[in-house]
């Protein structure tokens, strides 16, 4: 068996191609279910939010791989639309935490069936073998570019 040259194939491309069908699906797919008071970006944040509430800002830019200002905006565009809201840390005052209202809440159990769709749809025709080897593969990518140019995601 031949050995793959690391030039023959590009994985970055491979990955921004199904990032990019992975976010249209996901904006079409808000459209269809009349959920057009919020973008794709912007339902991302609740549901890392309700995974995780209480997140400062910094983790949700690296989680979503977006830059500060560009998080700082959604977030003030969520807290006016009344689906999170933002408090002081405890231990620093001067950071601050984002959490889900009640409102938010409901906005995400909503989304998560539609979610939900999204994954079968992603791993259709995929065995639960191909489903984990692909997962430890993408997290073993990931792992190494961030040990190679010193990024902690």
């Amino acid at each position: 068996m031949k050995k793959i040259n690391s030039t023959d194939i590009d994985l970055g491309l491979e990955i921004a191609l199904t990032v990019s069908a992975y976010r249209a699906a996901g904006q079409k797919t808000l459209k269809i279910h009349g959920l057009q008071d919020i973008t794709r970006e912007q339902i991302g944040i609740l549901l890392i939010l309700s995974l995780k509430d209480g997140l400062y800002q910094t983790q949700i830019a690296n989680i979503l791989g977006k830059d500060r200002p560009n998080i700082t905006r959604m977030i003030d565009i969520l807290e006016t639309k009344g689906f999170i809201k933002r408090e002081k840390d405890d231990s620093n005052r001067r950071i601050l935490k984002v959490y889900l209202t009640s409102k938010g809440k409901e906005k995400v159990d909503f989304a998560k069936p539609l979610k939900e769709r999204m994954s079968v749809a992603q791993y259709k025709g995929m065995s639960d073998e191909e489903i984990l080897t692909l997962v430890s593969l993408l997290r073993k990518v990931r792992k190494n570019i961030e040990e190679e140019y010193d990024i902690n995601l």
